[in-house]
């Protein structure tokens, strides 16, 4: 899990977890998905946690990643406070339709505590 996450949140992706990526069968690089939800932010940020406790990620490391995610997710669009449940990880636009789940932001809402209590 560590190591989707290592790959796939990205600086072209603005610290975000990409939703999917296919992987070749040619071998050449993955194609990803350039969209996140709430639920790939929140496992992201408990990848992150879990890479340092197993001793994968320096303590210096971690900290940035966290930051540099948290930091996007404070600046994205929302409605009435909730994050919305699909951006571009490119642009940080919402993805039409807009709309809040409530799995989504349930989802990231555990996380972040769990993330908070593993700090």
């Amino acid at each position: 899990t560590w190591r989707y996450f290592e790959d796939m949140v990205r600086d072209d992706s603005n610290g975000l977890a990409l939703d999917n990526a296919a992987v070749r069968e040619d071998g050449g690089a993955p194609i990803v998905a350039p969209r996140t939800s709430p639920t790939n932010v929140g496992l992201a940020l408990l990848a992150d946690l879990a890479a340092h406790d197993f001793g994968w990620l320096d303590t210096d490391g971690l900290l940035a990643r966290l930051e540099k995610t948290l930091r996007t997710v404070e600046s994205l669009e929302r409605w009435k406070g909730h994050v919305l449940n699909w951006y571009d990880t490119r642009t940080l636009e919402p993805l039409e339709p807009r709309y809040v789940s409530t799995v989504d932001s349930g989802n990231l809402a555990a996380c972040l505590l769990v993330l908070a209590h593993g700090l």
